[in-house]
């Protein structure tokens, strides 16, 4: 619940005053995250308005890796280019409501089981 919830204040913030650019996938990080399962966390490199490159590891992983090369449409926060994302409703929007949703509804669940079994 609380990935969610800074990932939701995360996309508020490039959803109100983000500048979205045009943005290469500049290579891909794998971090392992138990018995040999991991994901890829996808480097960018974009150009700001400022005329500064800006080379970052996105926060958010996955499997199968994106293609190196391949351009995309960021999001960045002009106040704090290293604040970018791939401009998705998905990502913004609905992941960081999924996971806000799942995390309380597991909250509920095990307080009305804890009730329940006092």
């Amino acid at each position: 619940m609380l990935a969610g919830v800074k990932l939701w204040q995360a996309g508020n913030i490039l959803i109100n005053t983000g500048q979205t650019v045009k943005g290469i996938v500049f290579k891909n990080n794998y971090k392992v995250f138990g018995a040999n399962q991991g994901l890829y966390f996808p480097v960018v490199r974009f150009l700001t308005a400022k005329n500064e490159w800006i080379t970052q590891e996105l926060s958010i992983g996955q499997n199968p890796p994106m293609e190196e090369g391949k351009k995309i449409t960021l999001v960045y926060d002009p106040e704090n280019p290293s604040e970018v994302d791939i401009k998705s409703p998905f990502r913004q929007e609905f992941l960081p409501r999924i996971l806000v949703a799942v995390g309380l509804s597991g909250i509920i669940i095990g307080l009305m089981l804890y009730i329940e079994f006092i």
